[in-house]
């Protein structure tokens, strides 16, 4: 176990972590992107549901 904790130690000091920057960066990216693409479902629902009721009302239906 102690062997375990030891190279987790070593893995640990390996790693390059992002800067303060580059954090604030990243997270707005992936707020924006997700803001962006409710967007474009919520608009891809709205004419679908509207084509769809079209379709269903020349149709008979």
């Amino acid at each position: 176990m102690s062997n375990l904790l030891q190279d987790i130690k070593i893995e640990y000091k390996k790693v390059v972590w992002p800067s303060k920057d580059e954090t604030v960066k990243a997270t707005l990216l992936v707020a924006a992107m997700s803001v962006a693409v409710s967007i474009y479902v919520g608009v891809f629902d709205v004419v679908a549901s509207r084509i769809l009721k079209m379709m269903g009302t020349f149709f008979g239906g």
